[in-house]
């Protein structure tokens, strides 16, 4: 799938973005970033998140470059296309690189050295730049480093260019989406068929991981935020309390395929059979769901949506609030990117963006529940990916 991708594509809306900014160049540093802008997911990078290890370089024009260790450089050249790739050395021994004169490695890489290599890149093709940055990801010595480079105003962050960029979909980003939102559907149906009392929350999580792996090689791991009855937080360790009749379980998160997220929410009663007030909840929340249905599409303002949804759901919830309604996804490994479907967001939905739609509730005594699905902005209205149960019944 990843051989699909169209780097072009990707490159020609960072360079809109960038111009719309003002920016000559934009020095990235976050995992998912640099995999946005390059296709190359750093294993180095995305387990340790020490920010240094690898780099992208967006210039206003041409290929953007791809700064990783040498010991990474294979699975770059193997995963990418029509990007520059440049390297640096590693501790480890690789035949391949091997050099009697070699100069002696460093116990661990240098998170200095791609910042040094980035800045060189960006002064080789232009005269005093002004350069965009991840403030948010990087240290305070290594902004002063590139404030050093780039002085003044000729530094600045690059997370508005980034979210300019990143929430128009290509139509690679918008299969890979549909697909990911596809493959969490069916593992959040079985799983929920599977589940019996005396499960544990542990057991939950084992289920839904392999449902969604089972489904294709291409699933890298799956996210999970699944709650049982009262514990309505989310555990990264898994707990052994066990589920009881009644129960409401909620199924929250999903896969990472080809390095993109899916984010949908099931809830269910466990043995189809609980308290007429969590039915009732549930029937609220579906009404905030019909409410976005008829106004989703192109031209309307996320705030609108948002406070639409919230006098719904308040008029049937005393008290209920929430700081937003859904979300864009892409590529960020929590799943959830800017824009958000919140009172604040002025932006309006554009065709070619890809969101979740999501009416959770939280609560010990009544136990927690979530409608989430993911659609697409047409040119006309909405694609929904997905397709949620009415009820807390499964038919």
């Amino acid at each position: 799938m990843l051989e699909n991708r169209n780097q072009e594509a990707i490159c020609r809306r960072l360079q809109e973005s960038m111009e719309k900014f003002g920016l000559d160049a934009m020095i990235i540093t976050s995992p998912e970033a640099i995999f946005y802008c390059t296709g190359f997911a750093s294993q180095f990078l995305y387990l340790s998140n020490q920010i240094g290890l690898t780099a992208a370089i967006v210039p206003k024009e041409g290929k953007i470059t791809l700064i990783c260790n040498e010991f990474e450089k294979q699975a770059a050249v193997s995963s990418c296309r029509d990007i520059h790739i440049v390297t640096y050395p590693v501790w480890i021994y690789i035949e391949d690189y091997a050099k009697e004169d070699e100069e002696d490695k460093p116990a661990q890489p240098d998170l200095n050295r791609t910042f040094r290599m980035a800045a060189e890149v960006v002064l080789s093709k232009y005269k005093n730049p002004k350069v965009g940055v991840e403030s948010e990801v990087i240290s305070h010595t290594k902004w002063d480093f590139l404030q050093s480079v780039f002085p003044g105003e000729n530094l600045t962050d690059c997370s508005g260019a980034l979210v300019e960029a990143r929430m128009i979909k290509t139509p690679w980003e918008i299969q890979v989406l549909r697909k990911a939102a596809e493959i969490s559907e069916v593992a959040m149906y079985k799983t929920a068929r599977e589940c019996v009392p005396g499960m544990t929350e542990a057991d939950i999580m084992m289920l839904f991981k392999n449902n969604c792996q089972n489904q294709s090689e291409d699933v890298m791991c799956a996210l999970q935020a699944h709650t049982i009855g009262a514990d309505f937080a989310p555990a990264v360790v898994p707990r052994h309390n066990r589920i009881k009749l009644g129960d409401i379980v909620r199924l929250d998160g999903g896969p990472m395929y080809c390095g993109y997220g899916a984010d949908l929410a099931r809830t269910f009663a466990v043995g189809n059979k609980t308290e007429k007030k969590r039915e009732e909840i549930y029937a609220s929340l579906w009404k905030g769901v019909e409410c976005a249905r008829k106004l989703l599409g192109p031209g309307v303002p996320m705030n609108v949506v948002f406070q639409e949804i919230q006098n719904t759901i308040k008029a049937e919830i005393k008290g209920y609030k929430r700081g937003h309604h859904g979300h864009s996804i892409g590529c960020n490994r929590f799943t959830e990117e800017a824009p958000f479907i919140g009172g604040a967001e002025t932006r309006t939905f554009q065709p070619g963006m890809v969101f979740c739609l999501e009416m959770p509730y939280y609560s010990s005594k009544n136990h927690s529940y979530n409608i989430e699905d993911t659609f697409l902005i047409t040119e006309d209205g909405c694609e929904f990916f997905t397709h949620p149960n009415e009820s807390l019944y499964l038919q």
